[in-house]
């Protein structure tokens, strides 16, 4: 199973259909863009970011900065227990 590390350090990171695959930084990310981090640790985490339709956009709420790929790997069943932690990473990131 891929730990935490592992997922923001980019080995066997899951892509979204029309994410850039070097994804880009928390500050280059423009509004609606899927914050599931990607590689990189820090400042230097790269982030998916596919574009986030508005009405899927809930800043805030678990998963809701994520792109529909990266969010159905967080919620339920879905995804390995590192994916579904990623929201918790993402907030210890900011």
């Amino acid at each position: 199973m891929r730990t935490v590390l592992d997922m923001i350090a980019g080995r066997d990171a899951p892509l979204a259909a029309g994410s850039n695959g070097m994804g880009r930084l928390l500050a280059d990310l423009d509004t609606h863009q899927c914050r599931f981090p990607l590689r990189g640790e820090g400042v230097a985490t790269r982030f998916c970011a596919a574009q986030v339709s508005e009405s899927e956009w809930l800043p805030g709420a678990p998963g809701r900065c994520y792109c529909r790929f990266h969010r159905c790997l967080t919620e339920g069943r879905r995804g390995t227990e590192a994916e579904r932690g990623a929201p918790r990473v993402l907030e210890r990131l900011a």
